[in-house]
């Protein structure tokens, strides 16, 4: 049962896991037991990475294969999950799409990932982020957020710090969810948030030049909500879909 509870579309199923980095070892044991063996191994292939890295990448892969149980796919599918592109992605069974998302607080992390069937969804895409310390957020300002944004959340009367946070997600949602279209990730200067309703949870953001096919002056609209973890603070979730629908892949 996932820990996080947003407000998905229908068809999409979500998990999540709260984990500490120094438990890579425990997460593997979480694992289907045809797939723990898989998962020791790829644990092992991080041995240079920290285990903050090890366990994200652990509770992120378990998130993903959860939520694919409860589409009841096939178990021998489920081990592609533990493979990655080669811009280090997921890769998904034959018959569905995901994305996953994981971030770090000292030593606590959260993981979440969604997951959709392909004949319902061209792309879906998920962002949580904990509230930048107001340090950080100078720091990245000028990289994330343009003049128009910045004037928006003063009226809005958001706090420098959430607002950035939000920002940044907001912005990272729509870069995994328009990967398919252009294969590569964006500058943050590419998209521009042009308002945000947080009664109602929406976002609204434009490309600000051409992605691919996708014509500059382009709008999509994310959700964004807000979720309070003990361990981690309060958090930023993003995400958003593309139904088939809609778009063309």
């Amino acid at each position: 049962m996932s820990i996080v509870k947003l407000k998905l579309p229908e068809g999409i199923h979500c998990e999540s896991h709260v984990f500490r980095s120094d438990e890579y070892a425990e997460i593997v044991h979480l694992f289907p037991e045809s797939i723990r063996e898989l998962a020791r191994n790829l644990a092992q292939e991080l041995s240079t990475a920290s285990p903050q890295r090890k366990a994200s990448f652990l509770a992120g892969r378990l998130s993903a294969i959860h939520a694919l149980q409860r589409f009841l796919c096939p178990e021998e599918q489920l081990k592609s999950v533990m493979g990655r592109t080669a811009q280090g992605l997921p890769i998904w069974p034959v018959e569905f799409i995901g994305s996953i998302t994981h971030n770090m607080l000292e030593k606590n992390g959260l993981a979440i990932a969604i997951i959709a069937q392909k004949n319902q969804y061209a792309s879906v895409a998920i962002d949580c982020e904990t509230i930048f310390s107001i340090d950080h957020a100078n720091d990245i300002v000028k990289l994330i957020a343009s003049e128009n944004e910045l004037r928006l959340g003063e009226r809005m009367a958001i706090e420098r710090e959430k607002w950035l946070t939000m920002i940044y997600s907001l912005k990272e949602t729509l870069f995994k969810l328009l990967f398919f279209k252009v294969n590569r990730f964006m500058p943050f200067e590419a998209v521009e948030v042009l308002s945000v309703d947080e009664a109602l949870e929406l976002a609204c953001l434009m490309l600000t030049v051409d992605w691919g096919d996708l014509s500059a002056g382009q709008r999509f609209w994310l959700n964004v909500e807000k979720i309070g973890l003990k361990s981690l603070g309060e958090q930023i979730v993003c995400f958003g879909t593309l139904e088939r629908t809609n778009i063309e892949d």
